[in-house]
C-alpha cells in the first residue's frame, strides 16, 4: 500500500526507505524537498486555488527567467519606450509553477514547457492585442496604471496570461539590477536576435 507525504498529500512511496532517497534527491534528480511546497499548492487535481499562492507561483515563475526576461525587457524598452512585458504560456499556472516538469499523477508534461514574451507599447496593447480579446481589454485600466507609474530603473511592469485563463498584472522588481540588464541585453539581443517575441523553453534552464 502507498501512502502519501505528510505535507503535500501529493508524492506516493512504497516504504520510508524510498521516501527518504526522494526526499534528499541525486543522481541527477531533484529531491522533493525543492519541489514539496509546489505540489502542496497545486494538490492531486493540478490547481492553485488561493490568491496567494497564485501570487507565489507567479513569482516563482518570473524569478526563474529574470536573468533571460528582464534583459529583454529593458533592450526592448531602450529602443521603443515604456511599456511592459507581455507573458503568455502554452501551460497552465498550475503547470508551470512545478520545479520539474512531472504532474501530480507522477506523469511527465505532455509537452515542452515554454514561455512568450513581447515587450509592449500601450499604443501597441490597443491596437494589436486587446481589441478582439476581452480576457485582455478587461486588464487595461490596471495595466495603464501599471506602466504610467513604475520605476524604469528599479522595476518592470508585467501582464501574465496562462493557457487556463489566469490574468494578471504586476510590477515585477528589476532584478538583475537595471545596468546589468542594460549590458545582457545588448550581449543576448544586440544582433537582433530580440527584435521580436522572445521564447523561453522553462526546462532546459
Amino acid at each position: 500500500k502507498l501512502f502519501k507525504c505528510a505535507r503535500c498529500q501529493v508524492a506516493s512511496y512504497c516504504s520510508r526507505i524510498c521516501q527518504t532517497k526522494d526526499w534528499k534527491g541525486g543522481d541527477g534528480q531533484v529531491g522533493h524537498k525543492h519541489t514539496c511546497k509546489a505540489y502542496k499548492n497545486v494538490g492531486e487535481d493540478m490547481m492553485i486555488i488561493f490568491g496567494d499562492d497564485k501570487d507565489t507561483a507567479r513569482q516563482d515563475i518570473l524569478s526563474r527567467i529574470r536573468f533571460y526576461a528582464y534583459p529583454y525587457a529593458i533592450h526592448k524598452s531602450l529602443k521603443t519606450g515604456r511599456g511592459f512585458l507581455f507573458f503568455q504560456s502554452n501551460t497552465s499556472l498550475a503547470v508551470l509553477s512545478l520545479p520539474v516538469p512531472i504532474l501530480s499523477n507522477g506523469r511527465k508534461c505532455r509537452s515542452q514547457r515554454s514561455v512568450l514574451l513581447h515587450w509592449l507599447t500601450m499604443k501597441e496593447y490597443d491596437s494589436e492585442v486587446c481589441m478582439d480579446d476581452f480576457e485582455l481589454a478587461s486588464a487595461r485600466n490596471d495595466l495603464k496604471e501599471a506602466v504610467d507609474g513604475y520605476d524604469e530603473k528599479v522595476e518592470v511592469p508585467v501582464l501574465m496570461r496562462f493557457r487556463c485563463g489566469h490574468v494578471a498584472v504586476g510590477i515585477a522588481p528589476l532584478v538583475p539590477d537595471y545596468k546589468l540588464c542594460v549590458v545582457l541585453g545588448k550581449e543576448y539581443y544586440g544582433s537582433g536576435e530580440g527584435d521580436g517575441a522572445l521564447q523561453l523553453n522553462i526546462d532546459d534552464m
